[in-house]
């Protein structure tokens, strides 16, 4: 009776070992990358259980979000607005008889060209000097050229660069105004204008 018991036992263990090792689910591709403009796919899950999904970015979309066994679901992803490369996830949970198991799948999202600078606008005395900004980009960027001052450097990014404007002394009876336009090197349409005002006191 001792032995019988013991292989019961032992059956129940296996049985429950068993079946922890098939609860699964499994995207058939794990990984997608979008550039800023978005897009959407159809992933086939591959479970035995009840299913489950949720997300960690407000700009994907999916339906259906919950189901039972082998299902598609189908995914979109919205424009990114921000001003750096998105890693988002959509994580699976699957449920079977009390045991779980989860996955994911991997979206990464460019995002859109772009300079900028928070303070594109300065004030100076006639004694002049040197006025700095701070321009942040993606890609490279280069000052338009033919100014009638000195803007170092010339050229940056892609990065967080301190930008120089040298102004010369003025005229106590004048005012002036010095600019400079910096464009992405390959997209000149995204640009920012740098801007000092010279004031006579």
């Amino acid at each position: 009776m001792k032995r019988f018991l013991i292989l019961v036992a032992a059956a129940v263990l296996l049985a429950s070992c068993t079946q922890e090792a098939t609860v699964s689910i499994t995207p058939d591709v794990s990984s997608w990358t979008f550039g800023p403009e978005g897009g959407e796919f159809t992933v086939i899950l591959f479970t035995n259980g009840h299913w489950s999904a949720s997300c960690n970015d407000d700009a994907i979309s999916f339906a259906p979000d919950t189901g039972d066994f082998s299902s598609p679901m189908h995914v979109v992803v919205g424009k990114n607005t921000e001003h750096y490369t998105k890693a988002m996830h959509i994580k699976l949970l699957t449920q079977l008889d009390g045991v779980s198991r989860s996955s994911k799948v991997v979206i990464t999202q460019q995002c859109e060209p772009f300079i900028f600078c928070d303070e594109p606008f300065k004030t100076i005395g006639p004694e002049g000097g040197a006025v700095r900004f701070t321009v942040n980009s993606n890609m490279p960027w280069t000052v338009e050229k033919g100014l009638s001052f000195v803007v170092e450097p010339a050229s940056g990014g892609p990065n967080s660069t301190e930008v120089t404007f040298w102004i010369p002394a003025g005229s106590e009876n004048q005012e002036r105004t010095f600019s400079a336009r910096l464009a992405l090197d390959d997209d000149p349409s995204k640009c920012v204008e740098l801007i000092v005002k010279q004031t006579n006191n």
